[in-house]
């Protein structure tokens, strides 16, 4: 995986997601076409991929917009259905901000077209590094 900070575009193994690219573009690619939904409403469509091995993202559009996609690393208590603990989560954060501090550098990541982040959310009990598309 490679995010292009000069861009937003995201790179994986198996095709990138591009900053612009509307949902129907995004669909018609190799990427696209692997894609599975995870909630689509009149204004929401989240798509669930495995672009690559050890990695899953949700490329979130509202409407044809593309607005953010959201990456999970793998870390080893994937394996185990009963094996999520918090503990777990935090590792998981601490491992896509060493990913980030290690490709692009010291946080903030906050650019032209828009930002990047490492957050656990102690609420939907997942860390993702989230990549958000300026408006």
């Amino acid at each position: 995986m490679k995010i292009g900070v000069i861009d937003g575009s995201v790179a994986f193994e198996l095709g990138a997601v591009e900053r612009g690219q509307g949902r129907k573009d995004f669909l018609a690619t190799p990427l696209g076409n692997l894609a599975q939904p995870e909630l689509i409403n009149e204004e929401w469509w989240h798509l669930h991929v495995k672009p690559e091995p050890g990695v899953a993202a949700n490329v979130l559009f509202r409407g044809d917009r593309l607005h953010e996609i959201h990456v999970l690393l793998s870390i080893p208590s994937d394996s185990d259905p009963n094996g999520w603990t918090e503990e777990h989560e935090l590792e998981r954060k601490a491992l896509h901000d060493d990913w980030l501090r290690r490709e692009i550098g010291k946080p903030p990541y906050d650019f032209a077209w828009g930002s990047i982040a490492s957050q656990y959310d102690a609420k939907g009990c997942v860390s993702e590094i989230i990549v958000t598309y300026a408006e």
